[in-house]
């Protein structure tokens, strides 16, 4: 599976760990924001995959395609759902670890190391050869 297909798997993947997060990050509220849970996960996710995936090659600093879905990642969110203190600080940290989380899974579980090449994860069948 390559190209087009792989990146929508991935986004797949992205969307529904980002609105878990999410759902996680607000469940001691009374009533979740499902509507706007669902545009900040196409926006931030949607949105952020696509910006790095058009940018990537490019020519840009590394921060640049990355970072900017990142800041989004970190900043969107938080304002536009009006987190407390306590809810942004057990959003922030899964926020930062989520696509790294993602890269090592998707790495070692199928291989597919071109999600975020800034570090290697071998594939599981490479520790047995």
């Amino acid at each position: 599976m390559q190209g087009l297909t792989q990146f929508l798997v991935y986004m797949a993947a992205a969307l529904l760990v980002f609105t878990a997060v999410l759902a996680l990050t607000l469940r001691r509220r009374g009533s979740r924001p499902v509507g706007t849970i669902l545009l900040l996960s196409l926006v931030v996710v949607g949105g952020g995959m696509t910006f790095a995936r058009v940018m990537y090659g490019r020519g840009l600093p590394w921060w640049i395609f990355y970072g900017i879905p990142a800041a989004l990642t970190l900043v969107l969110p938080p304002m536009a759902l009006r987190m407390s203190r306590r809810e942004f600080l057990l959003y922030g940290p899964l926020a930062i670890l989520m696509a790294p989380a993602i890269h090592v899974v998707f790495s070692f579980c199928l291989g597919w190391h071109d999600y975020m090449p800034l570090f290697y994860v071998p594939h599981w069948r490479q520790l047995f050869s």
